[in-house]
């Protein structure tokens, strides 16, 4: 039996249709980004996108913006239904926060659903740490927590915060 091979590379222009469809795919109409969105951060200078591939199709993607002042913020981590489990989100999360390393950046933010418990558990296993609940986050009705995640300069290793602040408060 042959085995197909996983790649990560970068985002390319032809790719916008399928990050879009794979986007609606994983989240609900209001809170996928919308195509002029998407293109909008996919062609930002300041934008990082890696892919995950296997035999041409593209299996999710995570899409992040840098700053002036050493901050990332992961806009989207989006890994479709039939291939979770595999690993392929905490793949393109470490990817990513090599990337960052390498420019530098020291901190990573992200918003996630207070109900999306799959997510969570990956960004806590990611050593994000809870910062926030921002009421109202995604479509003014439903609450995000915002957490956050230092990156060992020069490698994007990620180190542990505060070991008590391991889960959400209120």
């Amino acid at each position: 039996m042959r085995r197909s091979i996983l790649t990560i590379r970068s985002y390319r222009s032809n790719d916008l249709e399928e990050l879009h469809a794979i986007d609606c795919i994983c989240f609900p109409a209001g809170i996928a980004f919308s195509r002029a969105q998407l293109r909008s951060y996919l062609t930002s200078p300041a934008s990082i996108c890696r892919l995950a591939v296997e035999e041409e199709r593209i299996l999710g993607f995570v899409l992040a913006e840098v700053d002036q002042r050493s901050m990332g913020h992961v806009l989207t981590l989006d890994v479709l239904p039939e291939v979770r489990k595999r690993g392929i989100g905490t793949l393109l999360m470490n990817v990513l926060h090599k990337e960052m390393g390498r420019r530098k950046i020291k901190t990573v933010f992200l918003e996630v659903a207070v109900d999306n418990i799959a997510a969570r558990r990956l960004y806590e296993r990611l050593h994000y740490r809870y910062v926030g609940r921002i009421p109202g986050y995604y479509r003014g009705v439903q609450d995000a927590y915002c957490m956050v995640c230092f990156l060992s300069p020069g490698t994007g290793s990620q180190f542990p915060m505060d070991p008590s602040n391991t889960g959400p408060s209120g």
